[in-house]
């Protein structure tokens, strides 16, 4: 397994940070983790709302979440 530390700003009025660090196989698994145990409640439970949640991480002017591997 794989160690991922991921950091992620709500997206509601508190601008709350959250940050985890977990064990997954893939960066895929790893957000996935974090979108249903940290997350879910900003966006809906499907795919869409996956979708939503990753795209948040790489926005290039946006960014609202960072995910940084570890060896």
């Amino acid at each position: 397994m794989l160690t991922f530390a991921i950091a992620f700003v709500l997206p509601d009025d508190n601008c709350q940070l959250r940050h985890r660090v977990l064990e997954a196989p893939d960066e895929e698994a790893a957000l996935r983790k974090f979108f249903s145990e940290e997350a879910l409640t900003h966006y809906s439970d499907d795919e869409q709302g996956f979708y939503y949640f990753k795209e948040d991480f790489f926005d290039e002017k946006h960014r609202q979440g960072s995910i940084i591997r570890h060896e």
